[in-house]
């Protein structure tokens, strides 16, 4: 646990000097600011808008952060080579994939809520007060949004476990879309006969079902979010991922990093 948890340090390090994951969070954090004027060109319609764009702003860009962020997890230490220094010492892959991945959801997690902050500020200014934090199901949306970014994290984990991190970022970042559109894909090919049903169902299976993990709607509409939810949406996408980092971890065992 000391090794993985040392890893785990040094991707939150590592993570923190990428320009480009701090200049995402930045232009996310500035966005999120904007949101109040932006919605003061609408009429009637306000909170609506501060909430469709808000929390489309968080789960942009931090989708983005933990595909670049993961994508370069491990390609990056074998294309730089500093790799093979730590597995030379007494540290089994698995233990490395792991540390590597807890730091990443760990830097996601904070980037999360540095956004959350900004998004709750905006909140409070236009609603005056904080009353919203009991009226609406603020926190389990955010929660949901954490569990998808670590779905998403463990994806980029995944292909750059055997692929360089330009590839895993466009096969992740596929994979995220293709997570979107799960549903309709498949009442699309279950309409073209029974075989294509049947390879429907099994790419229903493969592929992450982001919109499972979406609850925009219950924020705008001030929903109330049922507990059978964190059995079923969050269970769901917390066991996706980490049956994601063991097949990593199994396919990163096998390798031949000569």
């Amino acid at each position: 646990m000391r090794a993985i948890a040392a890893i785990a340090a040094v991707t939150i390090r590592e993570a923190l000097r990428q320009k480009l994951a701090v200049n995402l969070l930045v232009f996310a954090l500035a966005l999120l600011s904007a949101t109040l004027t932006i919605s003061a060109l609408t009429f009637g319609e306000q909170y609506r808008i501060i909430v469709d764009l808000g929390l489309s702003s968080m789960e942009i860009f931090g989708t983005l952060i933990a595909v670049l962020l993961g994508a370069g997890l491990v390609a990056r230490d074998v294309e730089r080579r500093s790799l093979y220094p730590v597995l030379a010492k007494p540290v089994s892959r698995t233990r490395y994939l792991v540390g590597r991945y807890l730091g990443l959801l760990a830097t996601v997690t904070l980037n999360m809520l540095a956004m959350e902050l900004v998004f709750g500020a905006v909140l409070a200014t236009y609603l005056g007060g904080l009353g919203f934090l009991r009226d609406t199901p603020f926190f389990p949306v955010l929660a949901s949004m954490v569990v998808r970014f670590a779905v998403v994290g463990a994806i980029a984990a995944f292909f750059s476990t055997f692929s360089t991190a330009t590839l895993a970022t466009i096969f992740a970042l596929s994979l995220v879309v293709a997570g979107h559109l799960s549903s309709d894909l498949v009442r699309y090919w279950g309409a073209q006969g029974p075989v294509a049903a049947a390879i429907g169902k099994v790419a229903y299976l493969i592929v992450p079902n982001l919109e499972a993990l979406n609850l925009k709607e219950a924020m705008v509409y001030r929903d109330p979010i049922p507990v059978s939810f964190a059995l079923t949406g969050l269970g769901y996408g917390v066991a996706y991922a980490v049956a994601v980092v063991a097949f990593a971890a199994a396919i990163f065992s096998r390798r031949d990093l000569r």
